[in-house]
């Protein structure tokens, strides 16, 4: 059976917040109706039918609850896109959240219905390494695979480019690496699945292990988290023993910290021992 897709709405919900934009509307807490409609990470519900593979209706109810009533906003486009950040940050079963806020009254007086919505996809942030030893244009194969990235990784950052020596098999061509941090709405192995399409739309094979190739791509961190899916890990458990991989994203993220071993990838950096690294070049722009 394949895994189904769940809409949750819930509708009503029933709080006060001071919101309002003129003096007469500040003064005290007005009635709103919030709406919720949450679509939930894939999952087959009848396999399990347990709580704890959804969301509590009456968790998301009291949290909204508690968070609207809290707020003095001036717009109710900003209480939305308030509430639906929030909301994905705390429920991290949801994909995708969207907000809909009604103003019933103006300071006790029924008014024309004001409703304002918004909607939140779920980002992680991740970081990948690329690596290329082609026999033509290496660092041509690497432009070319971050620019194909971006079609599902948005606000890319790009380390700096090194030629390093080969490691395992050392009869092959240097390689060039790099890696670059962004923003994705897919899970890790949904990412992980676009990543494996994107290496064998650019010709990869590997007939040698640790040999040629004309790209390899691999996900090494998401966020902070400590992951594993069949031949997926999360943090990639060799990472932080290679300078190729390292080097470039302490470039960009020096300060991100591995989950795993609690170390900035700067200081991971740092502590490598031996060094495959030839030269690095300039940033790629």
């Amino acid at each position: 059976m394949n895994a189904d897709i769940a809409n949750i709405n819930i509708n009503g919900i029933e709080t006060k917040a001071i919101i309002g934009c003129y003096d007469y509307e500040r003064g005290k807490p007005q009635d709103l109706l919030i709406d919720v409609i949450a679509e939930l990470y894939t999952h087959n519900w009848m396999k399990q039918d347990k709580l704890d593979t959804t969301v509590d209706y009456d968790a998301i109810c009291d949290y909204i609850v508690s968070l609207v009533s809290n707020t003095e906003f001036l717009l109710l486009e900003t209480l939305t896109q308030f509430v639906a950040n929030s909301v994905v940050d705390k429920f991290s079963l949801i994909k995708n959240v969207e907000i809909n806020a009604t103003k019933l009254a103006i300071c006790g007086v029924k008014a024309r219905e004001i409703k304002v919505g918004f909607k939140k996809s779920r980002q992680f942030k991740v970081a990948l390494a690329l690596g290329s030893n082609a026999e033509f244009l290496p660092q041509q194969q690497l432009i070319t695979t971050i620019e194909i990235l971006g079609e599902y990784v948005d606000n890319i950052e790009i380390g700096g480019f090194y030629e390093t020596k080969p490691v395992g098999y050392l009869e092959q061509k240097n390689f060039y690496n790099t890696a670059i941090t962004g923003y994705t709405t897919l899970k890790p192995e949904e990412l992980l699945g676009k990543i494996k399409s994107i290496e064998k739309l650019m010709g990869k094979t590997e007939i040698v292990i640790n040999g040629p190739r004309i790209i390899d791509i691999d996900l090494i961190l998401v966020d902070n988290l400590i992951y594993q899916h069949n031949f997926l890990h999360i943090p990639h458990k060799n990472a932080h023993d290679r300078d190729f991989v390292l080097y470039p994203l302490a470039d960009i993220a020096p300060s991100w910290v591995h989950p795993v071993l609690n170390k900035t990838i700067a200081q991971l950096a740092t502590e490598i021992k031996e060094s495959s690294i030839i030269i690095r070049t300039e940033y790629y722009k």
